[in-house]
């Protein structure tokens, strides 16, 4: 899954494909030699200056292809039933940690009323006292006294004294002489006897047994329910690598079958063979060869968000998001960054990934530009610098990988780029792609989650889910157009109407063609020549 922005020209921003980069390249080699040269191709990218990135891989592998076929279903089995056994321990990690919880809300109740026995006596409260009091008397009838047996307990002989539960209800501590107990409450001086014993049994319970069982009980709880937690997102952390293995072979097959337009030939049923696929995508910035001038000189090395093109809006969603909105961040070569542009891309890469991109995915895709700025400037040695400059040379690779079997034994490799092509774009359109990056993380952790059962199935949040479930439905209500949010519509257009909006170059004929494209097709150039070099093409 790969998102093609629209095709953008003029001083708004550019998205160009170099109509001279269009090429299909095949090599064919021994058994291993492709694989090699392609490892060497991902390894030798950032030394030539260029911030690479694989977008989309895949495997498919005919079953007549035993010996590999069999590996790789192999693999795809164990994976299964490692999934399957960690949903299991997760599961039952789950009850068990709900029981737990179960127990410490309980036993906390228990802790809030002995709380309020003591603010109340700290502070001189006694009606916070009285009703922690109370609370604690009603579980001491229920759960304790009813076990003492039948003509002994307060139930049990509430028939011969019906008031007798009240009555031990408005007891206080220092209720414990029979006399006083009957005077005090106007009751006979035989239920008096009985009050004055529950009451004495009552206060040694509250304060000397229970009191200590509560408080032991719930640090206990406390420490279980943290290790309980503990090993349940250990679980799921464990699981997560698995999980993400076995989406690459999931979605891997659905990518191939697309791609194997490109091989017409291709017969499962009757060839021996595997193919391989990945979708490569790399970029690095590009200044026009111009003599005595700089590709441009930062006016700030710092901005605000709003000097980056976030409106207000956006900078209190970021606020709500944990941000700090009054930090600067790094300055990129045209700023304000943050334009329609790039949430044009943004509505684009969400339709297309089906996810939900914050506000703060879009400054952290912006701040990765940034930081490959600096990472790449820093670079010393065999590695190409990046200079400040707000255009990019953007290559395209779909690399396939076939290996073949022939019926007289021989095995070799095909490596075919299908095709490769250059891309001249501006900076506003290179925050797109990192804001893909983004997307595509996302739409992994999303699968995860829900196989995790961390949200519901389609990405939805699990609170939402239980809102739907529970909740009356609710009337649509229309979107209000936020500011600086206003969709912008691009056509195709004679330049010299456009030529003095936006930040970038307008002058098509005269600096696009002649300069910008001319190095996005170098930058191609070099990295077809390496591969040629490696296959030993002259």
């Amino acid at each position: 899954m790969a998102v093609d922005f629209p095709r953008y020209w003029g001083g708004i921003a550019l998205n160009l494909q170099n109509i001279d980069i269009d090429e299909y390249l095949d090599f064919t080699a021994p058994l291993g030699k492709c694989s090699g040269v392609v490892f060497s191709l991902l390894f030798e990218l950032p030394r030539m200056g260029f911030d690479r990135w694989k977008i989309e891989e895949s495997l498919e592998v005919s079953p007549v292809f035993q010996q590999y076929w069999q590996l790789t279903l192999k693999q795809k089995q164990e994976m299964e039933a490692m999934i399957k056994t960690g949903l299991t321990s997760i599961a039952t990690a789950l009850s068990d940690l709900e029981l737990l919880k179960h127990d410490l809300r309980r036993y906390k109740e228990f802790m809030d009323y002995y709380r309020m026995l003591d603010e109340g006596k700290k502070k001189g409260d006694k009606a916070l006292w009285k009703k922690g009091d109370q609370l604690l008397r009603s579980i001491f009838i229920d759960q304790v006294d009813v076990h003492t047996g039948e003509g002994v307990s307060l139930r049990s002989i509430a028939p011969r004294w019906p008031t007798i539960i009240a009555d031990f209800m408005r007891l206080e501590d220092e209720d414990v002489d029979p006399k006083k107990i009957a005077e005090k409450y106007d009751i006979s001086e035989a239920e008096g006897v009985v009050l004055a014993t529950k009451n004495k049994l009552y206060l040694e319970w509250r304060d000397n047994l229970f009191r200590k069982a509560v408080e032991d009980r719930f640090e206990n709880l406390v420490r279980m329910v943290e290790a309980r937690k503990k090993s349940f997102e250990e679980y799921k952390n464990m699981l997560r690598p698995t999980l993400a293995r076995y989406y690459s072979i999931k979605e891997g097959i659905t990518t191939s079958l697309k791609a194997l337009h490109t091989a017409s030939w291709w017969m499962p049923g009757t060839h021996a063979m595997a193919i391989e696929y990945v979708l490569i995508y790399a970029w690095k910035p590009i200044a026009p060869w111009e003599k005595y001038k700089m590709p441009r000189e930062r006016k700030k090395d710092e901005v605000s968000l709003k000097e980056a093109g976030f409106t207000e809006e956006e900078i209190e969603e970021l606020n709500e998001e944990g941000v700090d909105v009054d930090k600067t961040i790094t300055a990129l070569p045209v700023e304000p960054s943050i334009d329609d542009v790039v949430r044009e891309c943004k509505a684009k890469i969400e339709e297309e990934y089906k996810v939900k991109l914050t506000w703060k995915d879009v400054l952290d895709a912006r701040n990765k530009l940034a930081n490959a700025f600096k990472e790449y400037s820093m670079a010393v040695g065999s590695t190409e610098p990046w200079y400040p400059s707000a255009y990019f040379a953007f290559l395209k690779f779909p690399i396939f990988r076939f290996v073949l079997r022939l019926p007289n034994g021989v095995e070799l490799e095909n490596l075919m780029i299908n095709r490769g092509q250059a891309f001249l774009k501006t900076q506003n359109i290179m925050i797109g792609h990192y804001l893909e990056l983004i997307a595509k993380d996302k739409k992994l952790d999303n699968y995860i989650a829900e196989m995790l059962g961390e949200m519901g199935v389609g990405g939805k949040d699990i609170s939402k889910v239980m809102e739907e479930l529970f909740s009356p439905p609710k009337k649509k209500k229309e979107e209000k157009k936020k500011k600086g949010s206003k969709k912008t519509e691009f056509v195709n257009i004679p330049l010299s109407f456009i030529k003095a909006r936006g930040p970038y170059e307008f002058a098509f004929s005269d600096r696009i063609t002649k300069y910008y494209l001319k190095q996005s097709a170098v930058a191609f150039k070099t990295v077809v020549a390496f591969l040629k070099s490696k296959f030993g093409v002259p």
